[in-house]
């Protein structure tokens, strides 16, 4: 009986080993996919505001050839 509750006792801890190192992947993982992103949102913005100012350009050109 007792090696049966030894055994049973060192698959549980294995277990419980386990389950945290897949945890800690998993929270690697989340935060190289939340980083990504990060990017992604700061290049749109980027693209964003480069559009905006071509498009104050393109207006202020507009003007200088209705005034003509």
């Amino acid at each position: 009986m007792k090696n049966l509750s030894r055994i049973l006792l060192i698959m549980l801890m294995i277990g419980i080993v386990s389950c945290r190192d897949t945890k800690k992947e998993e929270e690697a993982e989340t935060e190289a996919v939340i980083e990504q992103i990060e990017a992604v949102e700061a290049e749109a913005e980027e693209i964003s505001e480069k559009i905006n100012q071509e498009a104050e350009e393109l207006e202020e050109a507009l003007s200088e050839l209705d005034s003509i």
